[in-house]
C-alpha cells in the first residue's frame, strides 16, 4: 500500500508530538496542516523528520472539511493510493498501525471500500482483522480510498467541522461503496474535555462531556443539514444523532454556567440552517 497520513492541528498541546510519533514511521508522508493563527513549536518537532512531512501554516483556520480535502488533494498528487487522517490528539500503540494497514491489504474487497475506520472506544486486544460494514465513522484514525474519494467527491465545506465524516460516509454509501470498521483494532482518542458532575436525577458522580456553545452550534445546523439530505436513506442514524445531540445540549445547559450565550447559539444554528448560511460560524 502506497500510504500517506495527514493531521490537522489547532493550537496543539505537548502530547501532540507523542501523538504523530506513534505513525509517522507507518507512511511514507505525513501532511501537518495548522489551522492556528499562529505557527507553533510543532514545526520545530517536525523539522527532524523533514525529509517525510510538509507542514502547511497559513495563519487562518478553515476548519476540519476544506483541510481534508487539502490532504486528499495533495496526496493524490503525490500518486498516494491511501490517506490516514488523524485528530491532533489521537494516537496508537506502536505494533497497532502495522497490524491495520495489514488488515487491509488483505481485506479483498478494498477496491469497493470508501473508507476504513477502527475502535476508539474499547481496546478488544484481539489480534484478529475482523470487520463490519457500517454506516458511519469518526475521521480520526481512519484511511480513505484515494480512488474511491476522486469519484465520490470532496469533503463537504459547508459543514466547517463536526459531522464531516458522517456526510461523506453518507454519500460514499449511495455511490456504492462500502465503510469498514475493524473493531478489534484500537486507537486512543480524546473525545472533547470531560469534568465530573452530580447528576441532578440521582446525585450520583460521573464523567460528562461539556462542549463550547460554538461546538454545539455546529453540531445542531448541521444536524439539520445532514437530515434535511439523507432522512431518506439514514433515517435511523440520525435519529441516533439526535438524541445524542440533545444529551450534550442537557450537559451543557444544566452543568455549566454560561446558559444564556449557549441558548444564543442554539437559536442561531436553526436561523442559520434556516438561512441556508453555512460554513464558518461569523
Amino acid at each position: 500500500m502506497k500510504i500517506a497520513a495527514c493531521v490537522i492541528l489547532y493550537n496543539p498541546e505537548d502530547a501532540v508530538e507523542k501523538n504523530i510519533y506513534s505513525y509517522i514511521h507507518h507512511v511514507e508522508k505525513v501532511y501537518v496542516i495548522d489551522n492556528s493563527e499562529h505557527k507553533n513549536y510543532a514545526s520545530q518537532f517536525l523539522s527532524a523528520y523533514i525529509s517525510k512531512v510538509r507542514f502547511i501554516h497559513d495563519g487562518n483556520n478553515e476548519g476540519i472539511a476544506k483541510r481534508l480535502n487539502q490532504a486528499c488533494t495533495l496526496a493524490v498528487q503525490d500518486k498516494f493510493e491511501y490517506l490516514l487522517t488523524m485528530d491532533q490528539d489521537s494516537c496508537f500503540e506502536q505494533s497497532t498501525v502495522e497490524r491495520y494497514l495489514t488488515c487491509i491489504g488483505e481485506y479483498i474487497e478494498k477496491e469497493s471500500t470508501s473508507m476504513f475506520g477502527i475502535n476508539h472506544e474499547q481496546n478488544l486486544q484481539k489480534a484478529d482483522c475482523v470487520f463490519s460494514k457500517t454506516s458511519s465513522l469518526i475521521t480520526s484514525g481512519s484511511i480513505i480510498n484515494l480512488a474511491a474519494y476522486k469519484d465520490i467527491g470532496s469533503f463537504d465545506e459547508n459543514l466547517f467541522i463536526d459531522f464531516v465524516d458522517t456526510e461523506y460516509c453518507f454519500r460514499s454509501i449511495l455511490k456504492g461503496y462500502d465503510v469498514v470498521l475493524f473493531p478489534n483494532i484500537f486507537m486512543h482518542h480524546e473525545i472533547g474535555k470531560t469534568t465530573r458532575h452530580r447528576s441532578l436525577k440521582n446525585l450520583k458522580s460521573s464523567k460528562r462531556s461539556i462542549h463550547s456553545a460554538a461546538r454545539l452550534y455546529y453540531m445542531i445546523r448541521n444536524h439539520f443539514y445532514l437530515s434535511k439530505k439523507y432522512k431518506d436513506h439514514f433515517a435511523q442514524q440520525l435519529s441516533i444523532s439526535k438524541k445524542d445531540i440533545l444529551n450534550r445540549i442537557k450537559n451543557k445547559l444544566f452543568y455549566d454556567s454560561d446558559r444564556i450565550q449557549t441558548i444564543r447559539y442554539l437559536l442561531k444554528a436553526f436561523n442559520d440552517y434556516r438561512n441556508n448560511r453555512m460554513g464558518k460560524l461569523l
